[in-house]
């Protein structure tokens, strides 16, 4: 199997994560951000007035529009972004990650997001602005999901995580989480069905 691209570290596959994964060697964390299986809508210049008319619009999520199924990344070290949405299929932990967007709470998008860990102990909460256009740091925004590279990079400096070496992000997106392993100086996997 031949990667898309690989370099210092970083391997990206170009496909489908239920094709490729079978084929890869075991790696110490699995930190990803899966379709939810919510069929979120990614088309926002219709929705948009004044300045948020100026707002990219993206192709829909692939995969989004079906359930999505963790067992494959839960029996590994793993923290899986947007675990409220499959919650009933994960098993019980007491470990979750909570990003604090710090958006109003008068806007109708959620002023944080979830992440099911079996390796966190406790819920650990980083504050990180990422409000539509209004955004702390320079991440400019490739993908409708896209989690900001901070948040990756917080991840993978939290104590149970510090540790993992190699970092594989299945559904890559915009690939914050390369980014953010890249500039840790850990080996990261990628795949994405998107080019």
């Amino acid at each position: 199997m031949k990667p898309y691209y690989e370099h210092t570290g970083i391997t990206i596959y170009h496909g489908d994560c239920r094709e490729i994964l079978p084929r890869l060697d075991p790696v110490d964390l699995v930190l990803t951000d899966p379709p939810y299986g919510i069929s979120h809508p990614c088309k926002y210049k219709s929705r948009g007035r004044g300045a948020l008319a100026q707002c990219r619009d993206y192709p829909n999520v692939y995969g989004d529009d079906k359930p999505f199924d963790p067992a494959p990344y839960i029996n590994q070290p793993a923290i899986l972004w947007g675990a409220n949405h499959y919650a009933n299929r994960l098993p019980n932990s007491g470990g979750w990650a909570v990003w604090d967007k710090q958006r109003p709470d008068s806007l109708d998008q959620s002023t944080c997001e979830l992440a099911w860990s079996n390796i966190i102990k406790g819920v650990r909460r980083i504050a990180y602005l990422w409000n539509g256009m209004i955004r702390a740091g320079k991440d400019e925004l490739f993908h409708p999901t896209q989690k900001p590279i901070e948040v990756m990079r917080w991840c993978l400096l939290l104590k149970w995580t510090k540790d993992k070496q190699s970092i594989l992000d299945p559904f890559m997106g915009a690939g914050t989480t390369l980014r953010a392993a890249k500039d840790l100086g850990r080996k990261a996997i990628g795949i994405e069905t998107e080019e």
